[in-house]
């Protein structure tokens, strides 16, 4: 696991707009564990896990969390929460009734640490009524303690949150990480965060109206991932779910120095059609048919005419040591074609999203079936690029929905639903 855990693990969310799972309903959920209890309503994420030892590393190694010596602890129970209280807050749950020492004395030699760190802590103890066991708080802020003290005895916490018991029920009682849509991505994501690849706002922007909540569940290799949201088209999530897997090919023609790569596999006309209803739902189809018919005009062919006549099949977004391509693969193989001015310049991000837009895209040239847009020098050097012998990376281009990677890790949606793949190359 990257030691920037959590981080990592938001970096798999922008390429979140292309899947989507129906929202579970709370009657598959097995059971509720006791520690959110103490997780805020108004958490942005929280990481329940029912070992310490297995949750703990997916907090960014920096916090100031780990310089506690947690060893008696490491079989407990844990719920860590991310809220927002003028900066992102940690706040930590663990059961203590299953310390490897004797609890009582554990929980005080914890307390003790955390005051030597100026952390704020609390035992809280067992409710009979509730039933729920004692546990002790951990956070860096006195005003999210007394957030959380607030939230306990109100009988308050993020299950009152909307949608979060969809989410636990996607997690189906498993260890779980549940991240919140709406403004979360902001205040989550840090400020470099993505930076070389996609602008910040619109990213996070659009990450909020991608699903209420975003669930990864612990699996072979990674995580699989579950977006919860309502049946709304607003929800970019519920759009391509509905589309037929396609196959992605990108995988073969990737540089040896593949920093970033997104393929979304085109059906058409579902495609299109799908696009159409979230610009519809989002209140953007005017603005979109003011783009392509500015489009239009500009260029003399009309971009939906020039999707027909190509039959795309896939389109993709690549970064690489020479820079950045969009990538368009056409259902019979381009023919070669040396590089020239491109007369389609924005057809990519007005037909496809944003996710697409490069800064330059004065150029294309056709090489391994494939039509690349770009600067000069970016299109001249992806086709003159390195590649391996093999395959650098385990692509997972047959019957997904989209594919995204950088290096050791790749997120795909497949047959067997959304993965999120650690060292994809073992």
């Amino acid at each position: 696991m990257c030691k920037k855990g959590i981080i990592a693990l938001l970096a798999a969310l922008p390429l979140l707009f292309a899947c989507g799972n129906p929202a579970p309903k709370t009657g598959d959920m097995r059971r509720v564990p006791e520690l959110l209890a103490a997780v805020p309503s108004d958490a942005l994420a929280v990481i329940c896990y029912d070992r310490l030892e297995e949750g703990l590393p997916l907090l960014d190694s920096t916090s100031v969390l780990h310089k506690l010596n947690l060893t008696a602890f490491k079989q407990s129970q844990m719920a860590l929460s991310l809220c927002y209280n003028g900066s992102l807050v940690p706040v930590l749950a663990l059961d203590a009734g299953r310390a490897d020492a004797d609890s009582a004395s554990a929980v005080s030699a914890l307390l003790a640490q955390a005051s030597v760190l100026k952390l704020q802590a609390q035992y809280v103890r067992p409710d009979a009524e509730t039933k729920r066991r004692g546990f002790v708080l951990i956070t860096p802020s006195d005003a999210q303690l007394t957030a959380v003290r607030r939230h306990l005895t109100e009988h308050t916490s993020i299950l009152d949150a909307p949608g979060f018991r969809q989410a636990l029920a996607a997690a189906a009682g498993r260890d779980f990480v549940a991240f919140r849509g709406g403004g979360a991505p902001e205040r989550l994501a840090p400020k470099s965060w993505l930076r070389d690849f996609f602008p910040r706002r619109p990213l996070t922007r659009f990450l909020g109206n991608v699903a209420d909540w975003t669930v990864l569940t612990p699996a072979a290799g990674g995580f699989d991932v579950v977006p919860v949201c309502e049946p709304d088209d607003a929800f970019y999530a519920n759009i391509l779910g509905l589309l037929p897997p396609g196959d992605s090919r990108l995988g073969a023609i990737l540089p040896g120095d593949t920093r970033f790569a997104l393929a979304l596999p085109v059906s058409l006309p579902q495609t299109r059609e799908a696009v159409d209803r979230w610009q519809d739902a989002s209140v953007r189809l005017t603005a979109y048919q003011k783009r392509l018919e500015a489009l239009r005009r500009e260029s003399g062919k009309d971009p939906l005419k020039w999707e027909l006549e190509q039959s795309v099949r896939e389109v993709a977004l690549v970064h690489f040591g020479g820079g950045a391509v969009a990538l368009v693969r056409p259902a019979k193989p381009a023919t070669e074609r040396e590089l020239h001015e491109n007369p389609w310049r924005g057809f990519l991000p007005a037909l496809y999203g944003d996710a697409f837009a490069l800064a330059d895209d004065s150029c294309t040239a056709s090489s391994r079936g494939w039509q690349i847009y770009g600067s000069q020098e970016a299109v001249s050097a992806f086709i003159e690029a390195a590649r391996p012998a093999e395959a650098a990376v385990a692509w997972p281009g047959k019957g997904c929905r989209f594919v995204i990677y950088q290096p050791g890790k790749t997120l795909a949606w497949g047959k067997k639903g959304i993965k999120l793949i650690w060292n994809s190359t073992q």
